[in-house]
């Protein structure tokens, strides 16, 4: 049997193993169209052909949207304490003996900004790799 996979007007042949199964039908295609991944699959056969179109269907962002929402606002504590230390330069007020003495908040402050920053580079991946949407506002 003949599988040809049927997007915006382009006709692909895939495996039979891919037209199996919706989930990897979306996979393969979503790599060359992302705007497939949660697309609508119909199939229609025809003598030994069998024709699966994919319709684009909107999705959502998903939760980390309301993650975000909900998320304080502040400044990463690596920033507010490279801005105190860079102010003690300037001010010539920043002598290795107090450097020393803040060592154990310089290392937790590090920490910290390291972990926002994964954070943050996976909810970047996650919102990268959601289908977009059309927006219901006009744009001006």
């Amino acid at each position: 049997m003949n599988y040809i996979a049927i997007i915006e007007g382009q006709q692909v042949p895939i495996p039979e193993e891919t037209a199996s199964n919706d989930e990897k039908i979306r996979l393969a295609i979503s790599t060359y169209f992302p705007e497939y991944a949660n697309a609508e699959i119909t199939r229609t056969t025809t003598g030994d052909t069998t024709e699966i179109r994919l319709v684009k269907r909107a999705g959502t962002k998903g939760n980390c949207i309301t993650e975000l929402k909900l998320a304080p606002e502040q400044i990463n504590p690596a920033f507010e304490l490279a801005w105190k230390l860079k102010l003690l330069e300037i001010k010539n007020q920043l002598p290795l003996e107090l450097l020393i003495s803040i060592q154990a908040e310089i290392i937790h402050t590090i920490k910290v900004g390291e972990s926002w920053e994964i954070y943050t580079e996976k909810v970047s991946n996650f919102l990268k790799q959601q289908p977009s949407i059309p927006s219901i506002y006009p744009v001006l």
